[in-house]
């Protein structure tokens, strides 16, 4: 195969890209980095504002208190909990916004898409939203997170788009063979949109990870406060006494771990969307190509 030779101002034009991406990377990573330093640095050096991308007199004091702090793990559990409930009925209910469209043919159908577009566009807004999960009596409920963001026009859109780049001739031979409707779609489809279904669940679950709005507008007692209204009162209300976090224990050294402590909290938040991403990275990309080109 032959390999077009570069021109001088394509060199330059790759080196100014490289440079930009590199200079984007250490905007994203110095924060992180600067954060992970000082949530494993010693009081003095962070007291002293010494700390930069290095810890200065290594401990594990701050992370020994939120691992074993009931609070913050009880928050952890609660937002783990959303998430993947969350996760599993948003892409139940996605799918089955989804596959009519794609996969179906029914009269109204033109009427049904723009249904499903309208919410793209128009939205009721946050005090129609609350007097609606009052009525139901979701209030300080779970079930208000995870049903008010249970389906997006968006995801719809995607998850459609893709499955109609799924051969009409193999979900026809599957309904010839008497095949029901139900047994062509979880059978024969939903296999073969796990690329899909893999991207939505990752955007789903970081938008109920990552949530904060939903949760300070519907949930009201501090046990079943997710973790992200946890580091807002440990972060930026500075609560984090109200915690037991960084206390004095009887016959440990006085020593203020507040700010090694905000900055463990805000690290540990992190880890679990670090952890599942690499699992997902092929689907996610696969995924996020396939329903870009498929109209």
């Amino acid at each position: 195969m032959l390999h077009k030779k570069m021109s001088r101002m394509d060199y330059i034009v790759e080196v100014i890209l490289i440079l930009i991406g590199v200079l984007i990377c250490v905007c994203i990573l110095y924060p992180i980095l600067n954060i992970l330093a000082i949530s494993l640095s010693a009081d003095g050096p962070v007291l002293r504002n010494e700390v930069r991308l290095l810890p200065q007199g290594f401990t594990l004091k701050a992370y020994e208190e939120v691992i074993v702090n009931k609070g913050v793990l009880r928050a952890f559990g609660n937002s783990i909990f959303i998430a993947l409930a969350g996760c599993a009925l948003s892409l139940i209910a996605t799918y089955f916004a989804a596959y009519p469209i794609a996969c179906c043919e029914f009269p109204g159908k033109k009427i049904y898409n723009i249904f499903v577009l309208i919410p793209m566009w128009f939205q009721g807004g946050m005090i129609p939203a609350y007097l609606c999960v009052q009525k139901l009596g979701l209030i300080n409920s779970y079930w208000a997170l995870i049903l008010t963001a249970l389906i997006s026009s968006y995801h719809v859109l995607i998850l459609s788009s893709f499955l109609k780049g799924i051969p009409k001739d193999l979900l026809e031979s599957a309904r010839i063979d008497g095949a029901s409707e139900l047994r062509v779609m979880f059978q024969v489809v939903a296999p073969m949109a796990k690329a899909s279904f893999a991207t939505i669940a990752l955007w789903v679950i970081a938008a109920h990870w990552n949530a904060y709005f939903g949760p300070l507008l519907y949930l009201t007692d501090s046990s079943k406060y997710t973790l992200q209204q946890v580091l807002r009162e440990i972060v930026l209300e500075a609560n984090a006494l109200q915690y037991d976090l960084g206390t004095v224990r009887p016959g440990q050294p006085s020593v203020n771990l507040a700010d090694q402590i905000r900055y463990a909290v805000l690290i540990v938040s992190m880890v679990p969307m670090m952890a599942i991403y690499p699992f997902v990275q092929k689907y996610f990309v696969k995924g996020v190509t396939l329903g870009a080109v498929k109209g």
